[in-house]
């Protein structure tokens, strides 16, 4: 793959049409409640003429969306909002509110389906939808150390539980047939699946 600075390919020249970036930020709050800020930016790197906003200067964002989400311990949504900054049509704006209806909701196994029974596609904005994504991982990052992470381990506060981890059979690395679930927790380990 070739260097972000890099613009020639093997196919050729190329030239930066896009950019989008989504930055997150885990933070543990005095109350004791655990709280990720979400910021997805998009820009183009030449003058737009936009029918709503007027001519739009290279650089200026198309989408400049924000959110943030507050839980506690055990992952329930405690406070939720929206930031539209920056969008292309005036009426993206009137979705700012939508989060709050995810107050109240443990995040966990079933996120994606609880988020799409709560929140309509057609009463959201997608790119909103996608920022809660990278949030909820952020969240989990933000939390894996506990309370008080120095000279910890990621797993201190999971090794002895009956309950397997909301992670666990999550991904690749976490399968219950695999080493690193063997080694963590061996509660919840399983035989390897025998090659075909």
């Amino acid at each position: 793959m070739p260097t972000p600075d890099n613009n020639n390919t093997q196919q050729g020249k190329r030239r930066l049409m896009h950019r989008r970036a989504i930055d997150c930020d885990g933070y543990l709050r005095e109350d004791g409640l655990w709280e990720v800020e979400a910021r997805l930016v998009d820009t183009k790197p030449f003058l737009q003429r936009d029918q709503f906003r007027g001519d739009v200067p290279a650089g200026t964002p198309v989408h400049d969306i924000r959110l943030r989400l507050a839980v506690d311990d055990g992952l329930v949504v405690r406070e939720a909002e929206t930031n539209m900054a920056a969008t292309p049509f005036p009426t993206c704006v009137e979705v700012e509110g939508i989060l709050q209806r995810l107050v109240g909701e443990q995040i966990g196994r079933g996120w994606r389906e609880t988020v799409r029974r709560k929140i309509g596609k057609l009463e959201t904005c997608t790119h909103l939808s996608e920022l809660l994504g990278p949030a909820v991982t952020t969240l989990f990052q933000t939390m894996s150390y506990g309370k008080r992470p120095d000279g910890g381990d990621s797993m201190d506060s999971h090794r002895d539980t009956t309950e397997p981890p909301f992670f666990i059979n999550g991904c690749h690395s976490w399968r219950t047939d695999g080493p690193i679930v063997a080694k963590i927790f061996p509660q919840f380990a399983t035989k390897p699946r025998e090659a075909e």
